[in-house]
């Protein structure tokens, strides 16, 4: 049902989207779709952009695209940067040529392409767009109205996990009745297909998303929802609201398979993190 007024607590519509490859799946993609179907409310689905690989779990509430298939242009993009040295992560350094994530574009692009895809497609469907990065595992059951109270609403077009530095992007939930929604597509998704993620200080997705914001709060054109805190430039996620639901394994965390209790500020007292 589409909301009339969007600031009435009235119950909201929500898909989660995330993506990944073979590898990805078989590391943390896989624990990602069972937690999910686990502890998330029954009326919200999960769709997944896989890339090369069979996902083998089978629900009504999971759907999976074709990640070939159905992003042709990021298939595009990469055909046009897949060589660029700078647009894979190299920078020149006194030894020669060194890798650094913040300026690999055509590895984080996958979930730029996905995002705007997903938009694109359930725009006029749903209410809320949740992106969730696929190494993160839900510890614990989401009452139905915490999604509801984060979700951005009314003039605010996403809802995000800000920090001291570029926001964390492993949670951002659309507003996908905000007016300027496709524009925000149009212009996350230019940043790449136009190479405009050349010209940036860093060119992964959450510095890219960064400046889209700025943009549009500066020009007035939508409002953003904070979820995350300035007094941290690190472990965000596990250290805002949704920390006491799910756990992003970010990095070398995907070996543990959880975070470290050095990575909390606060002090939880969920049973994940006793």
């Amino acid at each position: 049902m589409l909301l009339l007024n969007p600031w009435r607590r009235e119950k909201l519509s929500h898909i989660v989207v995330t993506t990944f490859h073979e590898e990805g799946y078989r590391d943390y993609g896989k624990k990602c779709i069972e937690t999910f179907l686990t502890h998330w409310p029954k009326d919200i689905s999960l769709v997944v952009y896989a890339e090369n690989v069979v996902i083998e779990e089978k629900d009504r509430r999971l759907l999976v695209f074709d990640h070939n298939e159905t992003l042709p242009r990021l298939r595009d993009f990469r055909k046009a940067y897949g060589e660029n040295p700078q647009a894979n992560g190299l920078r020149p350094s006194a030894n020669g040529l060194k890798r650094d994530f913040r300026w690999d574009a055509v590895r984080f692009s996958n979930k730029v392409f996905a995002v705007a895809d997903a938009i694109r497609r359930y725009h006029t469907m749903v209410d809320q767009l949740i992106w969730l990065d696929a190494d993160t595992i839900t510890h614990r059951d989401i009452p139905r109205n915490f999604v509801d109270k984060i979700a951005p609403r009314g003039n605010q077009l996403a809802a995000y996990l800000n920090r001291r530095i570029y926001p964390e992007c492993g949670w951002v939930g659309y507003n996908l009745r905000h007016r300027e929604i496709l524009t925000f597509v149009e212009r996350f998704e230019g940043a790449y297909t136009l190479g405009y993620f050349l010209t940036l200080k860093e060119s992964h997705d959450s510095f890219v998303f960064w400046k889209v914001l700025q943009q549009m709060e500066g020009d007035g054109e939508a409002r953003f929802k904070r979820l995350g805190s300035n007094l941290t430039k690190t472990h965000v996620f596990i250290n805002s609201v949704l920390g006491s639901y799910m756990d992003h394994l970010k990095g070398d965390r995907k070996q543990a398979g959880k975070s470290r209790r050095s990575d909390l500020k606060w002090n939880r007292r969920e049973a994940w993190w006793r």
